[in-house]
C-alpha cells in the first residue's frame, strides 16, 4: 500500500498524516485538511497509526454525512419504533414479574416514579447519561460519539426522543403494575395513540407476518412484469434496486407497513452510493451500507441515474396499490432532490432548419471516406442504418428504438400503400402500448430507394444488421453513441438537440398542416384520451398516408433520389 492511499507523508525524520476533508464535509468541520503527527520516524509504525487514522476517520466521515442527511422526519419514526419496542419488553415484566414471590411491587414502582422524576429533570436541564446518548446514536446507526456528532442537531433531537420515550415507559410501566390502566395511555404527543398488546418475540422466534412482505411482494411483481413487459436490460435495472429498498427498508417487513420515511429511505441512499455500484459485478457481495460508509469522495450517481431507479421503485409500489398488497402508494410527493431543474435543463426541441441542411449536406449524404470513417468526405455513399435511420426518423416521426429493430417484413402493403408496422415481436420492444401502430412510407424514402433496399434482405431479416445491440441490450444504443459522436464531428450539435429532435420537427410539420389531433397522434405513437380515442389501427392507411405525405421541409434532398 502506497504512502499517498494511506495519507502518510514525511517532513524531515518525521512521518504525518494528512488527508484532505470532502468537499461536503469542509463546511461542517471548518476546515479543509486534517493534519495530525504521528511522532515517530520509524515507517512501520507510521504506516500502522495512519492505517488506524485512515480507518477512524472513514467511519467519522460516514457518521457526518448521515448526521446532515437524516431528518427529524426521519429520527421521530425510528424513536417511535424505539417506543414501541421497549413498550413490549416491559410488558413482558407485567406479567412475569408478579410470578416472582420474591418481588417487591411497591418497591418496583416506587423507583419507575423515581426513575420517570429523573429523567424528567434531565430532559429539562439537557443533561442526557451516556446510555442515553448510546440509545441515541443507534437511532441515529451512528458508530462513534465524535465532538461534531455531539454538537449535532441531529444528535440533540434524538437524545431528546430517547429520553421522552424512556419517560413515558417508566410512566406507563408503573401504572401497569399498579393496576391502573386507564393511565397507560401514552401522554407525550410525539407517541400519542401507540399501544403495544404483544410480547417481544422470544429468542430464535420470528413474529407471525399477515399478508405479504416486502420481499414476497417484490419477487411477484419481478416475475409478473419481466414476463411480457420488461427488457433484459430494464429487468437488470428493476432488480438492482428492488435489491436495494429490500436491504434499506427490510425483505421481511410487511409490505403494508412501508411508509413515507421508507420511501425517503431508498431515495437517499441513492444519493449517497457511488458510482457504478448498482452495476458494477466487482460489488457483488458489498452491502448497500458497506458501499456508502466506503464513498468518502461523496461523489454518487447522477440525479438522472438516481431518478431512473427511485422511479424503478415508486412504480413497484404503485404497482402493488394497484394489485391491492398496500391501500395507497407511500410518499406520492418524494422526490429525487434537483431532478425538477434537470429534467427542463434535458428538454429536446427540434432541429433548426440550419442544423438539418447541414445535416442532410453532410459526408453520409454527399459520400464519404470510407465504412468506418463517415464524417470525412471522399467518393463513398453507403446507404445503410447510417444513411436510412435519421431519415426516417424526420419523415416518420418513428423513434430510434422503433426504427434499428425494424425486420424486412415490417414493410407491409395495404391497397398499394406501403407502410411500417411499428410493433413488438421477437428481438423487438414498444416503448407503450400506444406506440404499436401503422406509419405509412413517405414519398420522398420511396424516391430515394428505400423499397429497393427493403427488397435485398429476406423477410425474417433485419434491415440494418450493421447496427448491433449495445450493452445495455438495445440496438439503438450503439448507433445514438455514434450519433453524437458525429453530430460533435460535423458541427451540428447543440445543447437542447439530439437524435430525438427528428421526431419534434415531424411533429411541428404536421401540425403546420392543419390535421386533426387524432391523426398526429395516431402517426406519433401517443395515447389518444379524447372523445375520438382513435390509433392507428382504427384509421385508414390511406387517411394516414395523405397526411404524412404533406411533411416538408424546407430544404432540397434531390441529391438523393433515385426515382422519379
Amino acid at each position: 500500500m502506497s504512502y499517498s492511499s494511506l495519507h502518510l507523508v514525511k517532513r524531515g525524520r518525521s512521518y504525518y498524516f494528512r488527508r484532505a476533508i470532502p468537499d461536503d464535509l469542509a463546511s461542517l468541520l471548518s476546515s479543509r485538511e486534517i493534519k495530525i503527527s504521528l511522532r515517530t520516524s520509524d515507517a512501520i509504525n507510521g504506516k500502522i497509526r495512519a492505517r488506524y487514522l485512515s480507518s477512524t476517520l472513514d467511519l467519522a466521515f460516514r457518521d457526518l454525512r448521515q448526521m446532515t442527511t437524516i431528518s427529524n422526519d426521519v429520527i421521530r419514526e425510528r424513536a417511535k419504533d424505539y417506543f414501541k419496542k421497549r413498550l413490549s419488553q416491559s410488558l413482558e415484566h407485567v406479567f412475569l414479574l408478579p410470578l416472582d414471590k420474591t418481588w417487591d411491587r411497591l418497591a418496583g414502582v416506587g423507583y419507575l416514579q423515581d426513575h420517570e422524576a429523573e429523567l424528567r429533570a434531565r430532559l429539562a436541564e439537557q443533561n442526557f447519561t451516556p446510555s442515553i446518548q448510546s440509545d441515541a446514536l443507534g437511532l441515529l446507526d451512528i458508530a462513534n460519539l465524535t465532538p461534531a456528532i455531539k454538537a449535532s442537531e441531529a444528535f440533540h433531537y434524538a437524545c431528546n426522543a430517547i429520553t421522552r420515550a424512556k419517560i413515558e415507559d417508566a410512566r406507563i410501566l408503573a401504572a401497569q403494575f399498579s393496576g391502573q390502566y386507564d393511565k397507560t395511555l401514552p401522554l407525550d404527543p410525539l407517541f400519542a395513540g401507540i399501544v403495544v398488546t404483544e410480547l417481544p418475540p422470544l429468542p430464535g422466534e420470528k413474529p407471525i407476518q399477515l399478508g405479504h412482505t416486502l420481499a414476497s411482494a417484490a419477487d411477484v411483481f419481478f416475475k409478473f412484469k419481466s414476463k411480457n413487459d420488461w427488457t433484459a436490460k430494464t429487468a437488470a435495472d428493476v432488480k438492482r434496486v428492488l435489491a436495494l429498498a429490500l436491504a434499506r427498508i427490510g425483505s421481511e417487513r410487511p409490505i403494508n407497513s412501508v411508509g413515507i420515511e421508507d420511501v425517503k429511505a431508498v431515495r437517499d441512499a441513492l444519493g449517497l452510493l457511488p458510482p457504478n455500484y448498482m452495476k458494477a459485478s466487482s460489488n457483488k457481495g458489498i452491502s448497500v451500507q458497506e458501499a456508502i460508509d466506503a464513498n468518502i469522495s461523496g461523489v454518487s450517481l447522477s440525479i438522472k441515474t438516481q431518478d431512473k431507479y427511485f422511479t424503478m421503485f415508486r412504480q413497484f409500489l404503485i404497482w402493488a396499490s394497484n394489485e391491492g398488497y398496500i391501500d395507497k402508494v407511500p410518499g406520492a410527493g418524494v422526490k429525487v432532490a434537483g431532478v425538477s431543474k434537470l429534467l427542463a435543463g434535458e428538454q429536446r426541441g427540434p432541429y433548426s432548419l440550419d442544423q438539418l441542411k447541414q445535416i442532410f449536406s453532410s459526408p453520409i449524404y454527399t459520400g464519404h471516406k470510407s465504412t468506418v470513417v463517415r464524417h470525412k468526405p471522399g467518393k463513398l455513399l453507403i446507404r445503410d442504418g447510417k444513411f436510412w435511420v435519421p431519415l426516417i426518423a424526420l419523415y416518420s416521426g418513428m423513434r430510434m428504438g422503433e426504427i434499428v429493430q425494424l425486420l424486412a417484413s415490417d414493410i407491409k402493403v395495404e391497397s398499394d400503400i406501403w407502410y411500417f408496422d411499428v410493433s413488438k415481436g421477437e428481438g423487438k420492444s414498444l416503448k407503450t402500448i400506444s406506440s404499436k401502430r401503422r406509419v405509412p412510407i413517405h414519398q420522398l424514402l420511396i424516391k430515394m430507394g428505400f423499397l429497393k433496399y427493403v427488397k435485398s434482405y429476406a423477410s425474417n431479416q433485419r434491415l440494418f444488421p450493421e447496427i448491433e445491440k449495445g450493452k445495455d441490450g438495445y440496438h439503438s444504443h450503439n448507433l445514438s453513441k455514434w450519433w453524437g459522436r458525429y453530430s460533435k464531428q460535423v458541427k451540428f450539435k447543440s445543447p437542447k438537440t439530439a437524435f430525438h429532435s427528428f421526431r419534434h420537427n415531424f411533429l411541428d410539420a404536421l401540425q403546420q398542416q392543419g390535421l386533426p389531433e387524432y391523426l398526429n397522434k395516431a402517426l406519433m405513437g401517443h395515447a389518444d384520451k379524447s372523445v375520438h380515442s382513435q390509433y392507428s389501427s382504427g384509421v385508414k392507411v390511406s387517411v394516414l398516408k395523405e397526411a404524412i405525405d404533406k411533411v416538408s421541409f424546407d430544404f432540397d434532398l434531390s441529391h438523393l433520389a433515385l426515382e422519379n
